[in-house]
């Protein structure tokens, strides 16, 4: 069973539609990867784990998927990670160009062949991001095309 790790970030202000704007975007990257049966674990700041927005994403999570991890971590364990998306703001407060991206690299750094398999998504109203890590999906097969 494949195992993956969605880094969360979000504003005090997100509700279930922005995590699920994120979501449907992270689904639509990974939709030539087989993600039936994957344990997942979800990342987020403390600092933002007992805001309403925190309530939320929870909620909207147990919707969508029966079983979940989650994993809260501090500002400083994701600073000077490097992200392939960069932010000026967030660079400046965060010390790394992408909260979620960090953070999803920071929850599967157990695994050091851990990668990012959706680079950050971000919300149609502008107030959560999400980016998914964990090793290379298996993938449909195409009759006729070598893997």
């Amino acid at each position: 069973m494949s195992h993956l790790f969605a880094g969360w970030g979000f504003q005090a202000g997100a509700l279930p539609q922005s995590f699920e704007s994120c979501w449907s975007q992270a689904s639509q990257a990974l939709a030539s990867a087989d993600t039936a049966g994957c344990r997942w674990t979800f990342a987020l700041l403390s600092s933002r784990s007992q805001t309403l927005a925190a309530g939320a994403l929870q909620d909207w999570a147990r919707q969508r998927l029966a079983q979940i991890d989650w994993e809260s971590f501090a500002d400083s364990a994701i600073a000077h990670i490097a992200t392939p998306s960069h932010s000026p703001r967030l660079q400046q407060r965060f010390a790394t160009g992408s909260v979620a991206e960090a953070l999803a690299l920071h929850a599967s750094a157990a695994n050091a062949s851990s990668r990012l398999l959706v680079l950050r998504t971000v919300s149609a109203d502008r107030r959560a991001t999400l980016a998914i890590a964990g090793l290379p999906l298996p993938t449909s097969l195409i009759p006729g095309v070598l893997p």
